[in-house]
C-alpha cells in the first residue's frame, strides 16, 4: 500500500467506532492505498497529514 495523493482517491470509507476509527482509501484503479486505525484524539492530526484540515474540523 504506498502513499497516494488525495486528489488519485476515488473512494474513502471510515468506520467510527467508540475509541477509535478505521479509514480505507482506494485509487482511481479499486486499488487499496490506505488502511489505518486512528485513535478518536488523533483524527485531527491524521486530517492535516493528509492535507485535508477542514473535513474534520
Amino acid at each position: 500500500m504506498a502513499k497516494s495523493k488525495i486528489d488519485e482517491l476515488t473512494s474513502v470509507g471510515i468506520d467510527i467506532g467508540k475509541d477509535s476509527f478505521h479509514i480505507v482509501a482506494f485509487d482511481l484503479d479499486g486499488q487499496l492505498v490506505m488502511r489505518k486505525q486512528i485513535k478518536r484524539l488523533a483524527m485531527v492530526r491524521t486530517a492535516y497529514y493528509f492535507g485535508t484540515p477542514g473535513l474534520f474540523c
